[in-house]
């Protein structure tokens, strides 16, 4: 978030007109799922401990914030996510931001997603997967946000 407002305020004094992010919420109850939720998982970290990472959810100005991480202790293995949510509906949500995925599941690999991207509900899932999955190096990334 922070790379976001540094852009934003070098287009002001560049005279460009800066974005204004803000978060459509079509759904209060799922917003509210989303600022109680119980963490983040990328597949390749602590599958076997069931270890899950911290998602933080602010709200200021009426823009929700996310901030996140799953990391395996001792290790460098790490997935990140850092930027805002567009829109929230009952089953879905549009991020606005960046993720990395680090170290994982192969020492060397970096992984760096910059964009829009969407988390969604599917069937009976207690999780928001992220739904745009390959990205890097042909590997499926499951990124997800649990309820």
């Amino acid at each position: 978030m922070k790379r976001f407002w540094k852009v934003a305020v070098a287009a002001i004094m560049l005279g460009a007109a800066a974005p204004t992010p803000h978060t459509i919420v079509n759904d209060v109850a799922a917003l509210r799922r989303l600022q109680s939720n119980s963490g983040m998982t990328l597949q390749w970290i602590g599958f076997e401990t069931n270890q899950r990472g911290h998602v933080r959810v602010r709200t200021h100005n009426g823009v929700v914030t996310l901030t996140g991480s799953h990391r395996l202790p001792g290790t460098p293995e790490a997935v990140t996510m850092e930027g805002y949510v567009a829109s929230i509906d009952a089953r879905s949500f549009k991020f606005v931001g960046r993720i990395v995925i680090h170290d994982t599941p192969d020492i060397g690999r970096e992984c760096v997603r910059d964009g829009t991207w969407t988390f969604k509900i599917t069937g009976k899932r207690r999780y928001w997967r992220l739904q745009e999955m390959e990205m890097c190096d042909g590997l499926t990334d499951y990124v997800d946000i649990y309820l």
